[in-house]
């Protein structure tokens, strides 16, 4: 397998500042990205994308599963939303809705905000996002929700290499265009990734999300309403870029303290190299620990952005990976 038909974007990164660096790359199994296989001086090993070759397998699992994975991070002193787990809708669901009156559900074992649904404020909204997050998990997790914004933190063994924040997608009326049409615009952009192995820093807007539906009902608004010139409403609660939205580099912005909490947070799972996505009303400012917190640890986290951010300074994290995993 020739490194020009690489598809995966992470290896294709990989590969390419591995061969700059003078370390030898290659898929271990022709036709086959799950496993690089890297050389250097007398050391080889394997890789999976983005998780290293110490990335132990309870580690996997521990940050695959969001209601383990809080309760290690709450022992750990680190801020985490209140939450509950349940498999179907209940008195306690409706309770927990009741006690924060707004809250986010997710399903307790997926990943790329896969079945997750924002906002929630009535009892039906509850019940439709259990049963969608019950279609990807057995359980859910339905959490207290956290506004403010939404941040990545990429720590690589114990230091944060990079800082994304994520602005979801929005679209501005023109006084004439329905919001289904300026969606339309909106994926026309040249900016917004499209075809597989081929990197643009945007993604297109599904017109049939429901998260995006959900939304606009919350807005009173449906994708054949016509907004007002200069009228802008925000798509999706998330910036997720896997929702469309718009990442922004912030290493440099991110203060002492929460650098601290995104390391210890790897740290409290055992993820060597990890995505720590973080809600705040400013990353350059200590976390409220009733009011905002951690959200999730990935363990195995995009590099893609960081490298090449929508907007701001794009940052070597691939180099500082590559280095971590030929550290003597």
């Amino acid at each position: 397998m020739s490194q020009d038909i690489v598809q995966n974007l992470q290896n294709k990164l990989i590969i390419n500042k591995a061969n700059e660096m003078g370390i030898e790359c290659k898929p271990l199994i022709p036709g086959c990205e799950d496993f690089l296989e890297l050389s250097y001086k007398d050391k080889n090993i394997m890789i999976n994308k983005t998780r290293s070759h110490k990335f132990s397998f309870i580690a996997g699992f521990l940050a695959k599963n969001k209601d383990a994975s809080n309760l290690l991070l709450k022992r750990f002193g680190l801020p985490v939303p209140d939450q509950i787990v349940v498999s179907k809708m209940s008195e306690e669901a409706i309770n927990f809705l009741n006690t924060y009156k707004l809250v986010a559900v997710k399903p307790i074992d997926t990943n790329c905000s896969v079945g997750i649904t924002l906002g929630i404020e009535s009892e039906d909204e509850l019940e439709n996002a259990i049963k969608t997050a019950s279609s990807y998990s057995n359980k859910v997790i339905i959490q207290k929700y956290i506004e403010g914004y939404d941040y990545r933190v990429l720590v690589i063994d114990g230091k944060v290499e990079g800082v994304l924040e994520y602005q979801p997608a929005f679209i501005e009326g023109d006084g004439y265009s329905s919001i289904e049409q300026l969606i339309y615009k909106l994926n026309e952009d040249p900016l917004r990734r499209n075809n597989a192995g081929e990197f643009k820093p945007l993604k297109k807007i599904s017109i049939k999300s429901k998260n995006l539906h959900f939304n606009l009902k919350k807005q009173g608004k449906t994708l054949q309403d016509i907004l007002d010139k200069g009228e802008r409403i925000q798509l999706l609660l998330s910036g997720n870029v896997l929702a469309g939205g718009i990442s922004i580099d912030r290493t440099e912005d991110i203060c002492s303290v929460n650098a601290n909490i995104a390391i210890e947070a790897a740290r409290a799972i055992n993820v060597d190299v990890a995505g720590i996505d973080i809600r705040c009303k400013d990353i350059r400012v200590p976390i409220n620990n009733t009011t905002e917190g951690i959200l999730e640890v990935n363990g195995l986290p995009d590099m893609t952005d960081h490298v090449l951010p929508y907007q701001g300074t794009p940052r070597d994290v691939v180099k500082a990976y590559l280095q971590y995993l030929f550290k003597e």
